[in-house]
């Protein structure tokens, strides 16, 4: 042993040395005898430290010792067996095997190997227990599980190994002391029969699985001892994160996280906010001003929108036109068939989470106006679509999730004609008024969103307006590559074809589209909308393709 660690040990042990002394005088009333104790407890501690005994809890362990020793002391000093009690434990006192300490390091070291059993997986632990619990034979064992007496041999000896790892460890992976939360769980793409992101994550231990092996694969072995959490615990969770695409197996029985965790410091995002805000002042100015100056011709294209309120139009096809135009840029980012998994419930979409951090930084700035969701859109069996993007000021609740077919087979059956104000669809009127699909006014319902009559309505708008792509290219393009590399820091190199691929899309619409909205109200060129317009602003409905 090192002078240096000579040094350590005697530090831990330093702070018991005053309560040492008080135990022993208090059971032996004499302080001379009390002095002598004292010092066989304390040197007792200095040779389990200097041993290498795992101890987990060290307030315990000190005055299990110092119990021991005494009892052992006062056996030594009367020459017989002192039938005394200590803690319930009074075979331990026996005159015959080990000394009294010796058996409590026994004992420490028989409850880690159990501990350190647990962190075995399946086979492994099976096979363990048989052969030094129940004492069967390696070729009993085999027999018994009809396995070739090699594969036997094999498991033993790595099971070993890591028991011996395990014993010898004396502290656990980080998680196990400090475990982390996901927040803002999401996707992109479209969700499954079993749901999206959220509902394969919202379990802390699932969440702390994914994130343990983020940034180096682990077996499951690696993967316990990083949570603190037995092998045979975990087993089925990994299991199913990697059926459904969530992790991937890598070599030698290892798994690694297979979508994208967030975890951008105050400087990423400022850095990623000043990007996005001057994209958005070059192409919003752009935008808005190519759009007022066929005003008249949109007016005249046989669209529909409430009251004929530009401004409650706008809200739309701003958002609807930069996507359309976004399209003819050309991708920069991979294309979504080579990136977006497919899932085993049906689902394709890529996931994402944020690591949770309390409290969230200061960013000098409010983010709110700046959320998003979408774009979104469903369509019935009669052919009609709903599109929509949601924004901090388009009061919906529940994503996608909150969004449903039903909603625009309603919309559908009231734009026909066939959905008659009767009392077998009064649910059906409560529904589309709660979400102001149609407004009650004095002379009936009217329908609350903008509305596309036939295909060639929207495609003919489109036509209207000016390609805009070729001038504002070059900005995107910077906004693209720029957030790339921002977006990178901090992540593993094998999710950067998804990372690649969910920043050209908030580039090229996505996240820019709430940016140029919040540049053109913070102008007065957009207002913002009336409180019942706030359901079914950004919202296009009809007959969109």
């Amino acid at each position: 042993m090192s002078a240096h660690s000579a040094i350590d040990m005697t530090e831990t042990i330093q702070p018991y040395t005053k309560p040492v002394f008080g135990f022993a005088l208090n059971r032996l009333g004499n302080r001379q005898e009390a002095e002598d104790l004292a010092q066989d407890i304390l040197l007792q501690l200095l040779k389990s430290l200097n041993a290498g005994v795992d101890i987990r809890q060290l307030d315990a362990y000190v005055w299990t010792v110092a119990r021991y020793t005494w009892v052992h002391w006062v056996k030594k000093k009367s020459g017989q067996l002192q039938h005394l009690e200590i803690n319930g434990m009074t075979d331990l006192l026996s005159e015959e095997g080990p000394e009294p300490l010796q058996q409590l390091v026994n004992s420490e070291t028989y409850h880690t190997l159990r501990r350190e059993l647990t962190y075995l997986s399946g086979l492994q632990r099976r096979i363990t227990v048989m052969h030094y619990y129940d004492g069967m034979k390696q070729q009993e064992i085999a027999d018994k599980l009809s396995i070739p007496l090699g594969t036997v041999k094999w498991h033993l000896h790595d099971a070993r190994n890591e028991i011996k790892k395990g014993m010898e460890r004396v502290t656990r992976g980080h998680l196990s002391v400090s475990p982390i939360q996901l927040t803002r769980m999401g996707y992109s793409g479209r969700p499954g029969k079993l749901g999206e992101t959220w509902h394969f994550l919202k379990r802390n231990l699932t969440q702390n699985i994914v994130y343990a092996m983020y940034h180096k694969p682990m077996s499951v072995n690696e993967l316990a001892v990083e949570l603190g959490t037995p092998a045979h615990f975990i087993e089925d969770e990994v299991a199913h994160l990697a059926e459904y695409g969530f992790i991937t197996e890598t070599a030698a029985k290892k798994y690694r996280t297979d979508f994208i965790i967030r975890d951008h410091s105050r400087e990423q995002l400022q850095c990623t906010h000043k990007l996005y805000k001057e994209c958005a002042a070059h192409i919003a100015e752009l935008h808005f001003d190519a759009i007022m100056d066929v005003q008249d011709q949109i007016e005249q294209s046989g669209l529909l929108y409430p009251e004929n309120d530009f401004n409650f139009l706008l809200w739309t096809l701003l958002p609807k036109n930069i996507e359309e135009q976004a399209s003819r840029l050309g991708r920069l980012g991979p294309p979504a068939a080579k990136v977006v998994p497919l899932r085993k419930d049906g689902g394709q979409y890529i996931a994402y989470a944020e690591l949770k951090r309390d409290p969230f930084p200061d960013l000098g700035f409010d983010p709110q106006p700046y959320w998003r969701n979408g774009p979104m859109d469903r369509i019935d069996r009669g052919n009609l679509s709903i599109w929509r993007f949601d924004t901090f000021w388009s009061d919906r609740d529940g994503g996608w999730k909150n969004f449903t077919p039903g909603e625009v087979e309603l919309c559908r059956r009231f734009w026909k004609g066939e959905l008659p104000e009767n009392d077998a669809h009064v649910e059906d009127y409560a529904l589309l008024l709660s979400k102001q699909y149609l407004l009650k006014t004095a002379k009936g319902y009217t329908f609350n969103a903008v509305l596309v009559d036939r295909p060639e309505t929207l495609r003919h708008i489109h036509t209207v307006i000016p390609d805009l792509s070729p001038a504002y290219a070059p900005a995107i393009t910077k906004l693209y590559e720029q957030s790339l590399h921002i977006a990178m820091q901090g992540q593993p190199k094998h999710l950067e074809p998804q990372i690649a691929y969910m920043t050209w899309i908030n580039s090229a619409g996505g996240a820019l589209i709430a940016y140029i909205l919040k540049h053109l109200v913070d102008q007065g060129k957009l207002r913002e909308p009336l409180p019942e317009q706030r359901k079914t602003i950004t919202m296009l409905m009809g007959k969109l393709k």
